[in-house]
């Protein structure tokens, strides 16, 4: 998301005009979720994407002209039937899509994004609200900070704590018609990998790459450091496996724990039991999980709460090399991602 919100940022300190397509609903399959964003320029030119084939190219299509006539629009599109067959589409299902126009020289919008892209440079909770009326087609912007503070124009029906307890995309329909479009900033999820070796190096490239928030966490400096990872947006040496209690685990979180050794892993994993987060896996052999899972029996832990550990963690592909099993930890986190999100989508 950063990428494409530095991109509207820049657009409009140079006064660039330009589109915006947004998926506001969707139902049964389609080609991406609720929330997936499309920059179109002038010239037709895209950052971003909502889903590729026919559906982007009549999305980049209206929206350039969109731009000449200065009016927004929801536009419906299915894929069932003829339609489908016409769209190149066999998902099934149907979206609609927010195609707004952004006009140059737009000084509150500039506040909005700045205040976005320095939120989600960060790692502060945000949450973009984007308001269309249809009795004018227009579209106004408002952010919502993890303080409560709000840049823009936010409508009046909108309840900021409700903004705030939102996890993913979310549509709100007013009782005059007004749709306001509500969007986490750090929709991606964040992954705390504990853990500096080998496997480790491999995962924390491959789960930047595929839009996660990476930290990486160990209690050895020269094993923990920008060097071994370059890609990682935060490192953090700890003094204490024993005490993670600073790490900001939350909802939107993705733990993986795959220290030098299972005493480390038992002493984390039993932490992070404690916590709210969305995945948490595990490196090693059955042996070894079944091992500390009686220790952690021993200890009080549930049989509920051991089900929510992923151990041997990742997808089963036979992996072997820290790269294959990076693949498959990555595998599995953008898997259970898109569970999360299909959740609230149907």
């Amino acid at each position: 998301m950063i990428t494409l919100i530095n991109e509207i940022s820049e657009l409009i300190k140079k006064g660039d005009p330009f589109s915006l397509a947004t998926i506001i609903r969707r139902n049964g399959s389609a080609p991406r979720s609720t929330g997936a964003k499309m920059l179109v320029r002038s010239d037709g030119s895209i950052a971003g994407t909502i889903g590729g084939g026919a559906l982007e190219a009549q999305v980049i299509r209206m929206a350039v002209e969109a731009l000449a006539s200065q009016q927004s629009s929801v536009q419906s599109f299915s894929f069932s039937g003829v339609d489908a067959a016409s769209m190149d589409a066999i998902c099934g299902g149907q979206v609609d899509v927010l195609i707004e126009t952004v006009p140059a020289q737009s000084e509150d919008r500039q506040a909005v994004f700045a205040a976005l892209k320095h939120a989600v440079e960060t790692h502060r909770s945000a949450w973009l609200l984007t308001t269309y009326n249809p009795s004018d087609r227009k579209t106004s912007h408002a952010v919502v900070l993890q303080d409560g503070q709000v840049v823009g124009s936010a409508p009046q029906e909108v309840d900021i704590s409700l903004v705030q307890a939102q996890r993913l995309p979310h549509l709100l329909l007013s009782v005059r018609g007004v749709l306001t479009l509500i969007e986490p900033a750090n929709i991606s999820g964040s992954v705390f990998i504990f853990g500096a070796g080998h496997v480790s190096q491999s995962l924390a490239q491959f789960t930047k790459a595929v839009g996660f928030w990476t930290m990486v966490l160990d209690d050895r400096s020269e094993f923990a450091n920008r060097e071994r990872f370059p890609d990682a947006d935060e490192i953090r040496v700890l003094s204490d496996m024993q005490d993670i209690s600073s790490v900001p685990i939350d909802e939107d979180s993705y733990v993986v724990i795959v220290t030098r050794g299972h005493l480390d892993d038992l002493v984390v994993l039993a932490q992070v039991l404690r916590t709210p987060a969305a995945y948490i896996g595990m490196i090693g052999s059955r042996r070894k999980v079944a091992l500390i899972f009686d220790d952690l029996r021993k200890r009080g832990f549930s049989e509920e709460a051991l089900q929510r550990v992923r151990a041997p963690i990742g997808l089963s592909i036979a992996a072997e090399t820290p790269e294959e099993i990076g693949i498959s930890i990555t595998a599995q986190l953008i898997q259970e991602r898109a569970a999360i999100r299909n959740r609230t989508d149907h």
